[in-house]
């Protein structure tokens, strides 16, 4: 996590991570993680943004076992957002990272 001074004096945060498809945090601060069902992945700021902030997700893992896989975040707020992993046609646990940025 990171929080710098924009060139007009606002202050951004960056929060990164990356997670493993059981949901525990391999890289990254400034967040929490939680793993509820199939492949949802609910992630909490530590600090809350000022409104919801520019957010990147990508899978992560294997070729074998991710070529097919994809991501999608299925809710965004300035305090967490929710996001889906999942084969074509099924939800499935899948390892991720993420990077989440805007004004505090």
């Amino acid at each position: 996590m990171a929080i710098i001074k924009d060139s007009a004096g606002k202050q951004i945060q960056y929060v990164h991570g990356g997670l493993n498809p059981d949901g525990s945090q391999w890289c990254g601060e400034g967040f929490r993680a939680h793993k509820s069902w199939g492949g949802t992945y609910t992630i909490e700021f530590n600090r809350k943004f000022l409104k919801e902030p520019a957010l990147m997700c990508t899978i992560y893992g294997d070729e074998e076992q991710t070529c097919q896989m994809s991501i999608a975040v299925v809710e965004l707020f300035s305090f967490h957002f929710v996001c889906i992993t999942s084969l074509p046609d099924i939800p499935c646990d899948c390892g991720f990272t993420f990077i989440a940025f805007g004004e505090i």
